[in-house]
């Protein structure tokens, strides 16, 4: 896919990735998977998703993507850059040794993955600075046992953190004088941003577990125009209570999540949303912090971290702001993305 121009959140150009490697005997065995479209041998690799740190992210690429669990280190082994989306992605490489092989797992059904001797694998990368950055793992990759892996500090898998999005419903439409405010439709140019922030969504990984949506038509409509990004995975539920609702009793709502839930979407109205965003956050980009308290426009998105135990703790500046986006903040994408958080939905992710 490509966008054109390149204007994207700057968050979407940094990634991570991880060498998946692990010894047999004395030799040291690189694990490389193909890309989507199958044609290339590539290493596990995403954007760094909201709330994790570089290593950690790449260790949940290599999950989703790899179908493998292991320890990965906290110190990067190098980053190399290349051209997409009309930007330049960075991206930090971790070494990863790898204690355990899913037999299936989020994306096998479009990738596949094959273990190579460190040169062999060499062989197969296409990226020069790539290469460069792999032929260093010896150097960390010492034969340790695996209570007494070397190579310095250790990231062990942990639980992600909580996310919330806010997602402020898109244009409506005051065409006809005669509609109760309750039913008024989305506008063309709320249609248009949908299709916006539908696409930056896939591209942003956002898969909410619960979606929370207020009953008025102009919200449902725009949570109909996002829905194909945000995965099969989300139970969607739609409350009158949450039309014009107030930050309290938005957030009174968000407190009655059930636990076993690492992510909410919220899809509302102002001015409580704006409000509501603004109590939540206490730490974050402060870039965007200054744009909150500004503005939070018609299809605005507001993504937040929120390291609680318990929804239940969910209160004033208890969250990071990671990022807000505006409609108007992201460039056209011309070719449709290739929707693989579908698939991790369907294969349990």
């Amino acid at each position: 896919m490509s966008i054109e121009p390149a204007r994207l959140p700057a968050w979407i150009y940094q990634q991570s990735a991880v060498i998946p490697y692990r010894w047999r005997g004395a030799n040291l065995e690189i694990l490389l998977i193909t890309s989507r479209g199958g044609k290339r041998w590539v290493l596990p690799k995403g954007i760094v998703e909201p709330g994790l740190t570089a290593a950690g992210s790449a260790a949940k690429e290599a999950i989703e993507e790899a179908g493998v669990y292991g320890e990965t280190a906290e110190t990067t082994l190098g980053a190399y850059h290349y051209r997409k989306w009309g930007g330049t992605c960075d991206v930090e490489v971790y070494p990863m040794r790898v204690w355990t092989e899913m037999a299936d797992w989020p994306e096998s059904e479009i990738r596949r993955r094959r273990w190579l001797p460190l040169s062999k694998a060499l062989d197969r990368i296409e990226d020069k600075r790539l290469r460069k950055i792999i032929a260093r793992l010896p150097d960390v990759a010492s034969p340790a046992s695996k209570t007494e892996a070397g190579g310095g500090q250790r990231l062990r898998q942990s639980e992600p953190p909580r996310l919330i999005y806010l997602l402020r419903h898109t244009k409506s439409s005051w065409d006809d004088p005669d509609l109760e405010d309750f039913d008024r439709p989305l506008a063309s140019r709320g249609e248009r941003a949908c299709e916006t922030m539908q696409r930056y969504m896939a591209l942003a990984d956002v898969h909410p577990n619960l979606v929370l949506c207020s009953a008025a038509r102009r919200a449902c409509q725009t949570l109909a125009g996002v829905m194909s990004a945000l995965g099969d995975q989300a139970l969607v539920k739609h409350y009158r209570g949450l039309y014009l609702a107030g930050p309290q009793a938005m957030l009174d709502r968000l407190r009655r999540t059930t636990d076993d839930l690492s992510s909410v979407m919220l899809v509302a109205h102002n001015p409580g949303m704006q409000s509501l965003a603004i109590r939540l956050t206490g730490s974050g980009n402060e870039a965007d912090k200054v744009r909150l308290q500004e503005k939070f426009p018609t299809g605005a998105l507001a993504t937040l971290v929120f390291h609680g135990r318990s929804w239940k703790d969910l209160d004033t500046g208890t969250c990071e702001l990671h990022s807000l986006v505006y409609p108007r903040d992201i460039g056209k994408i011309h070719d449709t993305i290739k929707d693989k958080k579908s698939k991790k939905g369907r294969k349990g992710k």
